[in-house]
């Protein structure tokens, strides 16, 4: 018997998986490259003048890069740790909300 979560088959039951080890997941998932936002910048055109409403926002990882661009960010998830870890990791950024947002 070990103390890791049992893995479950569907993308709900996943998340919520994840969202009971948040500091794991958070060290093993992999990052973003830079280059993507950057490109996502050129392409689109968002910055300092640009609202971003992120669903899903996990822990964060894309968050802080959106927000780097001087987006005003609204990061919304539904796991409650997840967003706790969320907002730590945003906590110095004035440009960024994080809300947690259950499904029903």
């Amino acid at each position: 018997m070990t103390d890791e979560p049992e893995i479950p088959a569907n993308r709900y039951e996943l998340g919520r998986v994840f969202n009971e080890v948040p500091e794991l997941y958070d060290r093993v998932r992999p990052g973003y490259p830079d280059e993507l936002f950057a490109d996502l910048g050129a392409i689109t055109g968002i910055g300092k003048t640009s609202s971003v409403l992120e669903i899903g926002c996990g822990t964060g990882q894309a968050t802080r890069s959106l927000a780097a661009l001087g987006c005003s960010v609204t990061a919304i998830e539904p796991g409650a740790d997840m967003a706790t870890l969320a907002r730590e990791r945003m906590s110095t950024l004035s440009n960024v909300e994080v809300e947690t947002s259950m499904p029903s």
